[in-house]
């Protein structure tokens, strides 16, 4: 019987201790369960974002009902020399973290106070007493993955380099002869090899260690003395790891065989892609190689799946904007149009739209290049050139497929251009991208590509110029005065009553100041007095000032201003994704 009773206790979850008392009811919890299966968020998120509880009822609710002090972790700074103290593979074994330790007093936070088989063996093996606090699942999770990700420099690559040197060629005192024996054995690569786990080991530490950190790309960069690994994090590239040029030919055949490419090809270009699962969610990796004078790189971008779940509320929009915005994706046809460079996010907002808008009674039918996230029933087709599936052939053949909402990844020729006019007037929504700096822009560069002004003023209801800042790190973010010449290129040189915030550097943001990205955002209608100046041709600068003078209409520097007024982001990053606008 006891045995039974500490099992049961061992299983608490979050939404039993929320439903006990009464926070949570069944029909939320059914809510709950169903959103869970279509995104991979956690409940807690997902409790959170429906607003059936607030941060405090739940930390308010856990700390009752175990009856020890809540300790909200995402407020709450850690000493790295006590991090040091407790391996990684044992605070995320029993979901704990460190806190302070005073003697010999460690106190942590912990999901389930009531492991005690746990709690003992963290006695055991750490050596000390323990105290406890509590926290939730889901904020431990994210603590480990932000407090560990970020401690965790090149140690961790570095002893798994010694590994393989030590398994593939034994010990050998002598460097010189270790880097001639390397170089000899190497090159007579087999797939056998590959398989071991050394090397295995070696791409899934690198691997891992990108999504912990939450990066968008992973560069493998070969030098004439050197393998250098960067990763991509807010859209700044920075150097994770310097490897042994000698493991190049290694890593990068494991790279290709889990990718599907050829390795015995090295003097070509290819691309491919493969799955990982890390934490309870899939993250896909599209890869592609490019011979270099010193060898190959590689280039992995990493594909979040629940980014393709994101809701338009949660990528920057202000209210206004928002609004505009969701009246413009509610209409039953024309075209609207994402404009911006490669990497300014217009991709996610499209998707971010399509699941706004997707319901049972709407056909909506995408064409890529490539399809990047997988969403829930769209149905999605990828360019194939070799089979000859191009944007415009593709659009011809989804026309004849019964579409309300077509999504086009880009418009790149007049062709493409004129059957998304026509689909959009034939009772069609159309969404597309086009590289443009501004939103007005995107006229000139219909006109430019063959599209008749008086088609583009009678098909296209809205356009919107994007781009991605670097948000200020809530845990960091300070007030400071920017430089006087900054505030002048921006308007805001006579502005006093503002108060300028911006990160000074911490271990949860890298000590950059700046953790997570949001957009700015530039949306310009297509009314009657907008659409008479398209078919006179006139330039995008009449158009950006007839749109200020008529309608809300708000430029990228404009928005960008307003997120810094609110203690967003810094004049600095505006001003290095904005100025040229």
């Amino acid at each position: 019987m006891i045995q039974t009773s500490v099992k049961k206790e061992l299983k608490i979850t979050l939404v039993d201790i929320l439903v006990g008392q009464r926070i949570l009811t069944n029909d939320q919890v059914k809510q709950c369960d169903a959103e869970q299966k279509k995104s991979d968020s956690s409940i807690e998120q997902i409790i959170l974002e429906k607003e059936f509880a607030t941060r405090k009822m739940i930390s308010d609710a856990v700390g009752a009902y175990f009856n020890v002090p809540y300790v909200d972790l995402d407020n709450y700074d850690i000493d790295t020399k006590v991090l040091k103290l407790v391996s990684e593979r044992l605070a995320r074994k029993y979901k704990f973290l460190p806190l302070f330790k005073i003697v010999n007093n460690l106190t942590i936070a912990i999901s389930n106070p009531r492991n005690l088989f746990g709690i003992d063996e963290i006695r055991d093996i750490l050596d000390c007493d323990i105290e406890l606090t509590v926290s939730t699942e889901d904020q431990i999770l994210q603590a480990l993955d932000r407090y560990y990700g970020s401690t965790n420099k090149t140690g961790d690559l570095t002893d798994i380099v010694d590994e393989i040197v030590l398994s593939e060629f034994g010990d050998i005192d002598d460097d010189v002869e270790v880097e001639k024996v390397r170089e000899v054995d190497l090159e007579a690569i087999s797939e056998e090899m590959l398989d071991k786990a050394p090397v295995v080991k070696l791409l899934n530490t690198i691997i891992h260690r990108a999504i912990r950190e939450g990066v968008s790309d992973i560069h493998i960069q070969q030098e004439e003395d050197a393998m250098i690994i960067r990763y991509r994090l807010d859209g700044v590239l920075y150097q994770a790891a310097t490897l042994p040029r000698t493991l190049r030919t290694t890593l990068v055949s494991r790279i290709k065989i889990l990718s599907g490419m050829n390795i015995a090809e090295s003097r070509a270009p290819q691309d491919g892609r493969f799955k990982v699962k890390s934490a309870g969610h899939e993250y896909d990796f599209r890869v592609s190689t490019m011979p270099t004078v010193y060898g190959e790189s590689v280039v992995l971008r990493v594909l979040d799946k629940r980014t393709a779940s994101m809701k338009l509320e949660q990528l920057g929009f202000s209210e206004n904007s928002l609004g505009m915005y969701q009246s413009l994706i509610e209409k039953p046809n024309g075209i609207i149009l994402m404009t911006g460079p490669t990497g300014s996010g217009k991709t996610t907002t499209l998707y971010a739209s399509l699941n706004k808008i997707n319901s049972p009674d709407i056909n909506i039918i995408t064409v890529e290049d490539p399809v990047e996230y997988r969403l829930r029933y769209i149905r999605q087709t990828q360019i194939n050139a070799k089979a000859g599936i191009t944007f415009a052939s593709a659009i011809r053949a989804i026309l004849r497929q019964d579409p309300d909402v077509i999504m086009i990844g880009e418009m790149r020729d007049r062709e493409t251009a004129e059957i998304a006019v026509q689909a959009a007037m034939t009772g069609h929504l159309v969404f597309s991208t086009l590289h443009t700096n501004d939103s007005p822009g995107a006229v000139s560069r219909l006109i430019d590509m063959g599209v008749e002004p008086f088609l583009i003023a009678s098909s296209v209801i809205g356009v919107v110029a994007q781009r991605l800042v670097r948000a200020n790190c809530k845990h960091c973010t300070e007030d400071y005065i920017p430089n006087e010449k900054l505030l002048k290129s921006i308007g805001l040189q006579d502005e006093q009553s503002i108060t300028f915030s911006k990160g000074k550097g911490c271990d949860h943001c890298r000590n950059s100041g700046y953790k997570g990205r949001i957009g700015l955002y530039e949306i310009l209608v297509m009314d009657n007095t907008i659409r008479d100046l398209i078919i006179n041709r006139e330039t995008p600068h009449v158009i950006a000032k007839v749109a200020r003078e008529t309608q809300n209409f708000k430029t990228l520097v404009d928005d960008g201003v307003d997120k810094v007024k609110n203690g967003l982001t810094s004049v600095e990053e505006i001003l290095t994704v904005a100025s040229a606008v």
